[in-house]
């Protein structure tokens, strides 16, 4: 009987604590987001939500999402295009000249081209990143909003909170 109860007890213990864990919370955060690409133009309120390895950016118009970017390690999958690796994302939507991560940093607020030309700024930094002819960028995050433009490929994203 007493080595019953001990397993009961065990059992009983091991349940608890197993449902008491609950899965890693993801960062969401409402923002005005900003997207004008040559072949992308969505200007609206959205969420941005992270969690180890992804990035999910969503823009609604009117309460239904109109756009909606999955940001994994590897690829970046769309309603409205099939998954694809960042470089072909690149490529068709931005430049195929960036590094295959710039999407991702861009909607985390990270640093991109590898830090490159960056400056620290009061609440945040700035970075000016240019190839002639290929890019001429200026990107900064400043007090949680991003400004992303590029001149030469009439690309500009924006963040701010709402």
């Amino acid at each position: 009987m007493r080595i019953f109860n001990k397993k009961a007890i065990i059992s009983l213990s091991a349940l608890m604590l197993v449902g008491c864990m609950t899965p890693q919370p993801q960062a969401q955060k409402s923002r005005f987001i900003v997207m004008k690409m040559p072949s992308i133009k969505y200007a609206d309120q959205g969420f941005i939500s992270t969690s180890s390895g992804m990035t999910k950016v969503e823009i609604y118009s009117s309460g239904t999402a109109v756009m909606r970017l999955e940001i994994t390690s590897s690829s970046v999958c769309s309603g409205s295009f099939a998954c694809m690796s960042k470089r072909a994302f690149n490529q068709k939507f931005l430049s195929a000249s960036y590094p295959d991560d710039t999407i991702g940093r861009i909607f985390r607020g990270e640093q991109i081209f590898a830090g490159l030309g960056m400056r620290s700024k009061k609440g945040g930094f700035g970075q000016v990143v240019s190839k002639s002819g290929i890019y001429s960028i200026n990107y900064s995050v400043l007090n949680d909003s991003i400004i992303f433009r590029d001149t030469i490929n009439n690309i500009l994203i924006k963040v701010r909170n709402n």
